[in-house]
């Protein structure tokens, strides 16, 4: 058992001692019983020294015991080991994809071809063609018409034809009444078959919604036609070709249309200088 010295007598006491009937421990008392009663405390200046904190043994032994790991493994006689450990590793993950894609059903190769099959008679679907917004198409190849024949008049009911805005013109002697229709969205950033009167003028050469022109089908590039319609009148060049549909004579911007106020369709006066 341990003992402590008493500072007050100098004599040896047991570190543990039963008082009232109950071991109690006199660990870090500097007096005996004799001296001092337990419970009781030292009088003496010399007792009232800090106590220092205990050390716990073991609190660190585990990290000693991992750097001791550590170290046996890094040694020369354990490198062997740790290279067979590793081969077998790599091993296991060569061979396991084999039995794993074996374990993983395939699909039959007949039901692959039937699917196949059906995708290629199902493949040709054709959306249906957008209705045209504009007046005209660029991609319409303009055919010559056909001069036409005088038919015997019939009873039958004719069809009624197209509805056309016609407007009260003045008369003109050097003008010609004509019908005129717009195009606009579906073109816009196409560059214009007149792009060189339109560059040497510093003008944009794009199809833009701002655009100040006509489209005609011969008229040369740079032409300015004035057009009348009711009380507007505008003089535009002709900068695209156009329209290239029978009965129609220019094709208006959305800038021009707006300056003449006209619906999609419009009778308008011609006046060519």
């Amino acid at each position: 058992m341990r003992h402590q010295i008493c500072v007050a007598c100098a004599r040896p006491f047991p570190a543990r001692q039963f008082v009232d009937g109950k071991l109690r421990s006199l660990y870090g008392r500097r007096t005996c019983l004799t001296c001092n009663a337990y419970g009781s405390r030292d009088a003496s200046p010399q007792s009232r020294v800090a106590r220092r904190p205990r050390p716990v043994p073991g609190q660190d032994e585990w990290f000693f015991r991992a750097l001791s790991a550590m170290l046996a493994l890094s040694s020369p006689q354990r490198a062997s080991v740790i290279a067979r450990a590793g081969v077998a590793v790599f091993g296991v993950s060569m061979v396991l994809p084999m039995f794993v894609s074996g374990a993983v059903p395939h699909r039959d190769a007949s039901v692959v071809v039937a699917a196949t099959t059906e995708l290629q008679v199902t493949a040709p679907y054709e959306l249906p063609r957008m209705p045209e917004p504009v007046a005209r198409s660029r991609l319409v190849v303009p055919t010559p018409e056909p001069s036409p024949q005088p038919t015997p008049r019939t009873t039958a009911a004719d069809v009624p034809a197209v509805p056309i805005e016609i407007t009260a013109v003045p008369a003109a002697a050097s003008g010609s009444v004509v019908t005129v229709s717009w195009y606009g969205p579906g073109f816009y950033e196409n560059r214009l078959p007149c792009w060189q009167w339109l560059a040497a003028n510093g003008l944009p050469i794009q199809f833009l919604p701002d655009t100040w022109g006509v489209a005609h089908k011969s008229l040369p590039c740079g032409t300015m036609v004035t057009l009348t319609h009711g009380a507007n009148i505008v003089t535009v060049p002709v900068v695209d070709r156009g329209p290239y549909v029978a009965g129609r004579e220019f094709d208006l911007s959305p800038r021009v249309k707006a300056a003449l106020n006209c619906a999609d369709l419009c009778t308008v006066v011609m006046q060519v200088p």
